[in-house]
């Protein structure tokens, strides 16, 4: 009888141990191709640099010796970060890497051996201006020259680079406003809401998240309407910027009420054009793969459609990304 009970504790015991050892993951044994792949994201405080450590120890866990690390690096740096191999994969928007590329501000000479992996974050270029204002589109605007009082955000971020490329397509510089017998404000996102509610402006350029907080509460605060981008400069910011087609939904916003088209500078990630192909390959696929995982971290990447994700990244895309996109069918 005492055997019995040992010989059924001792099954118990394998069993309950198989199912412990079954749900643990299985140390990786495939290499990376790589032993120190970094990921240069944004800064420590920024919403990047969380899902660089997470495709890292994404990363960590797929392939063996712990190949992968996230460290700060910025938008507009990290063009040059990755060109100098500082760090293997770097986060920015594509129409820096279409800038990088000419040797375009804010670059002072071009960058040529970037490649595109994917986007990681739609944007949307938002152009915000009270609902009393008598134009309700950028030619008209323009045309009329009114007394704006504007917010382009502060020089060095993207919402300011837009805002130049856009009065530059009309032919002006964010300058000119005061000529026009307006006035700017150089200010964060935070602090133009103040502004905005205090009527010190009303004309605010913003590339970001649809929806963004901070328009958010300024609809609410002052009856407002968004610009549409359309027509020839909705082409030029996709065909030189880098840029991809967007719309804002109605209802995105209150008193938001119809569509509104428009662009926007995607968040994207990229490498140099001599990254091993396999490699890239394999960090490609393995995120493709995962992003419900990495939505945890950035909720907005469990809602990307990846057969979108290859598209307008404002550089050729890397042969290894390419071929993960083609083996798991989002690009034919």
């Amino acid at each position: 009888m005492k055997k019995n009970t040992l010989a059924i504790l001792l099954t118990g015991l394998f069993i309950f141990s198989a199912v412990l050892l079954s749900g643990s993951p299985a140390r990786a044994e495939e290499p990376l191709g790589i032993e120190n792949l970094k990921l240069s994201a944004g800064s420590v405080g920024g919403s990047w640099y969380p899902l660089a450590g997470a495709m890292a120890d994404l990363l960590n866990k797929t392939f063996e010796g712990d190949p992968a690390t996230g460290i700060p690096g910025g938008s507009v740096a990290n063009p040059g970060i990755i060109a100098k191999g500082q760090a293997e994969i770097g986060f920015s928007y594509s129409s820096y890497l279409a800038a990088a590329a000419e040797g375009m501000d804010p670059y002072k000479s071009k960058i040529t051996n970037l490649k595109g992996i994917m986007k990681i974050l739609p944007m949307y270029v938002q152009i915000l201006v009270e609902k009393e204002q008598p134009f309700n589109s950028l030619d008209e605007f323009f045309e009329m020259k009114p007394a704006i009082k504007l917010c382009p955000l502060k020089p060095g971020v993207g919402d300011f680079w837009v805002a130049q490329k856009i009065f530059e397509f009309y032919g002006y510089k964010l300058e000119d406003v005061k000529k026009w017998g307006g006035s700017m404000q150089f200010v964060g996102s935070s602090e133009a809401v103040n502004l905005w509610r205090d009527r010190h402006i009303n004309m605010y350029t913003r590339q970001g998240g649809s929806p963004t907080s901070d328009i958010y509460e300024m609809m609410i605060s002052v009856p407002a309407k968004i610009l549409p981008i359309t027509g020839e400069l909705k082409q030029t910011l996709i065909d030189r910027f880098g840029m991809s087609p967007q719309v804002i939904p109605a209802g995105t916003y209150p008193e938001l009420n119809e569509d509104v088209e428009t662009v926007g500078m995607s968040a994207v990630l990229f490498c140099t054009e001599d990254l091993p192909e396999d490699v890239v390959y394999k960090f490609t696929k393995t995120m493709l793969q995962n992003m419900d995982h990495l939505a945890s971290v950035y909720k907005v990447l469990g809602t990307l459609d990846p057969s979108t994700l290859w598209k307008n990244l404002g550089a050729e895309q890397h042969p290894g990304a390419r071929k993960a996109f083609e083996e798991l069918g989002y690009l034919k």
